[in-house]
C-alpha cells in the first residue's frame, strides 16, 4: 500500500498551498535531469523563517515527470493529490512498481505541490539547495 512522507527540507517540512512557488522549470532530456527553481514561504516551514527563501531542486535519473495545474489535480480524487505536505516522498506506489518491472530501476517517487501546479517525479535521486 502506498505511503506518503513529508520531505524534510533544510528548513523542515513544508505545509500549505502558499508554501512553495515555482518560477523556473528546465528539463535536460539527454541527461535525464530536471531543475526546478523558485521560492519557499519561510513562514510555512516547520522551522519557520521570515520572508521568502530561494530554492533549487535538481532531480537526476528522471524516468517520470508530470506537471498538472493544481486546481485540476485536486479534482482528480483517485490520485490523492490533496493528501500530504507540500513536498512528499511516496513509497510502494504503482508507478514505482511499473518502473521497476519495465526498467529494473529502484527509484524515488516525489510530489511537489506548488501554489499553481503539482509536479510528480520518479527519479534516482534529488538535491535541494536553499
Amino acid at each position: 500500500m502506498p505511503q506518503i512522507k513529508a520531505v524534510q527540507t533544510p528548513i523542515g517540512a513544508l505545509y500549505g498551498r502558499d508554501a512553495i512557488y515555482l518560477d523556473h522549470v528546465h528539463m535536460n532530456y539527454s541527461k535525464k535531469e530536471l531543475v526546478l527553481k523558485g521560492e519557499i514561504n519561510g513562514g510555512l516551514a516547520a522551522e519557520a523563517t521570515d520572508g521568502f527563501v530561494p530554492y533549487e531542486l535538481i532531480f537526476t535519473e528522471v524516468y517520470y515527470f508530470n506537471m498538472i495545474e493544481l486546481d485540476v489535480a485536486l479534482h482528480l480524487s483517485d490520485r490523492g493529490y490533496a493528501q500530504g505536505s507540500s513536498f512528499d516522498e511516496l513509497t510502494d506506489t504503482p508507478l514505482l512498481a511499473t518502473i521497476a518491472s519495465a526498467r529494473g530501476k529502484n527509484l524515488k517517487h516525489l510530489m511537489l505541490k506548488t501554489y499553481d501546479d503539482i509536479v510528480e517525479i520518479a527519479c534516482g535521486d534529488y538535491k535541494m539547495t536553499i
